[in-house]
C-alpha cells in the first residue's frame, strides 16, 4: 500500500521512511514541486541516514554486477570555458561566434529525444557538444541530455553508473563544481528524468521490475550522495577561506 502524497502533511513521519517511499513523493504527481522541495528539507538527515545504508549494501553489487567503485578524485578542468568553446569551434568547423547557436539547435534536437543522424547531426558532433554541455551548460540542458543518452542506450544500467560517476564527464563532474549548485528542484528533475527512463526500459522488456526498482533507489541514493558530497566540498573551501 503506498504512502498518501495529496498533501504534504500526509506523508509518512520520518521514522518512517525509505528509499521506495522517498520516490513514491519526489515522483508524484499529486504534490507540487514546492512541496517536494520542503519533503526533502524536513528528511534531509533521515534519506541521508538511508543513503549510506543504501550505497553499502548488496543490492548496489548485485545491480552492478559486481563492478567495482571508481575511487573519487576531484575534476582537473584543463581549460577554461573559453578556451573550451574555441575548442568546440575548431571540431566542429564553424567560428566560435557560432559555438552557442549550434549548442542551442542540438539541444532543441536533443529535447526532442529523436535519432540525431534523421536530423543531420552526426554522432561525433552530438558527443562534442555533450561534452561541452556536461562541463559548461546550464542544468536545463545537463537533465535534456541526461534524458537523451538513457533513452539511447544499449544498456541504461551501465549507462547510469557511467553517467553518475566522477571522473566520466557526466552529471556528477557538472556538480562537483561550486557554480553548478545541486539544488532539490534540479535534483528532482534529474531523478524523474532517471525514473521515467527506467519505467520506459522496463515497459519495452529491456530489463527486468526488480532491475528497475533497485536501480531506481540506487540512483537516488547516488544523486544524493552527489549533492552532500558537493555541499562537503563547498563548506571545507568556505572554511579555508576564512581560515
Amino acid at each position: 500500500m503506498g504512502i498518501r502524497v495529496n498533501k504534504i502533511d500526509n506523508i509518512n513521519p520520518v521514522g518512517n521512511l525509505d528509499l521506495y517511499k522517498v520516490r513514491e513523493v519526489i515522483t508524484s504527481g499529486k504534490i507540487t514541486t514546492d512541496e517536494k522541495i520542503q519533503f526533502l528539507k524536513k528528511n534531509h538527515s533521515e534519506i541521508s541516514h538511508l543513503v549510506d545504508e543504501k550505497i553499502s549494501s548488496t543490492d548496489f553489487r548485485t545491480i552492478m554486477k559486481n563492478r567495482p567503485l571508481i575511487i573519487f578524485k576531484p575534476i582537473k578542468n584543463s581549460f577554461t570555458k573559453a578556451g573550451d568553446k574555441k575548442l568546440l569551434a575548431m571540431a566542429l568547423g564553424i567560428p566560435q561566434s557560432n559555438v552557442d547557436g549550434y549548442i542551442k539547435n542540438v539541444t532543441l534536437q536533443v529535447r526532442s529525444i529523436q535519432d540525431l543522424n534523421s536530423m543531420g547531426i552526426s554522432k561525433d558532433k552530438y558527443d562534442e557538444v555533450k561534452t561541452y554541455v556536461f562541463r559548461h551548460g546550464t542544468k536545463e540542458q545537463v537533465i535534456n541530455y541526461l534524458d537523451y543518452e538513457l533513452a539511447h542506450a544499449k544498456d541504461i544500467l551501465q549507462m547510469l553508473y557511467h553517467i553518475l560517476e566522477y571522473n566520466a564527464g557526466g552529471v556528477a563532474d557538472y556538480f562537483i563544481r561550486p557554480i553548478h549548485r545541486l539544488d532539490n528542484k534540479t535534483m528532482l528533475g534529474i531523478y524523474n528524468t532517471i525514473d521515467k527512463n527506467l519505467k520506459s526500459s522496463e515497459k519495452a522488456g529491456k530489463i527486468s521490475d526488480i532491475e528497475a526498482q533497485e536501480t531506481a533507489e540506487w540512483a537516488l541514493a547516488r544523486i544524493y550522495t552527489i549533492q552532500n558530497n558537493q555541499k562537503l566540498k563547498n563548506a571545507v573551501k568556505l572554511r579555508n577561506e576564512l581560515s
